[in-house]
């Protein structure tokens, strides 16, 4: 039976926080989940058969919810919560696009064209989620990429939590500080 999952105020602060308390895979698995994948396909775009367990043990580690379980009043807040991180506006959904292209060439030169590829055809936040951890996954396999993979990925929650303006607002404000301070 097929099983859709929401992701649980732990999950948003597994990665807000950036706790790292949870394996790579179990990781990629929770980026995956967005309230209407069931965990047969979230399994089938891993190609892991140990996926669909693995999802069921992240549900009893508190990470997951079962949708249908979401639905009861008490896990309002968690859908709310799941639905509002999977919206990105046009231009913060460049802007993370062009960091992700732009690192997968750094860390993988030649090897990172197919991932580019796969990236410059993202239209929405789920499309994203995919290209993410696909992105993650060669760069840590990469051999100078693995050095560098968890620190891209921190960046990387970060940019996704601040739209480009605030981020623009902060390199220019530090850019004017730099230039002060050579004064």
């Amino acid at each position: 039976m097929d099983t859709i999952y929401v992701k649980s105020d732990r999950a948003v602060r597994e990665f807000e926080q950036g706790n790292r308390s949870l394996s790579l895979k179990h990781r990629q698995l929770l980026i995956m989940v967005n309230g209407r994948r069931t965990n047969s396909q979230i399994a089938q775009a891993v190609n892991s058969e140990q996926a669909i367990q693995m999802l069921a043990d992240l549900e009893r580690l508190g990470y997951l919810i079962n949708a249908d379980s979401a639905k009861q009043p008490t896990n309002h807040k968690v859908a709310q919560t799941t639905q509002k991180s999977d919206e990105l506006s046009h231009d913060h959904l460049v802007f993370i696009k062009t960091f992700l292209i732009e690192e997968a060439q750094l860390q993988l030169g030649l090897m990172s064209r197919d991932i580019e590829q796969k990236i410059a055809l993202v239209q929405n936040a789920d499309d994203l989620k995919s290209c993410v951890a696909r992105w993650h996954m060669a760069i840590r396999d990469s051999r100078n990429g693995r050095t560098v993979a968890d620190k891209l990925m921190e960046r990387l929650a970060h940019l996704m939590a601040n739209p480009p303006q605030k981020a623009y607002q902060e390199k220019a404000y530090h850019g004017s500080t730099q230039q002060s301070l050579r004064s």
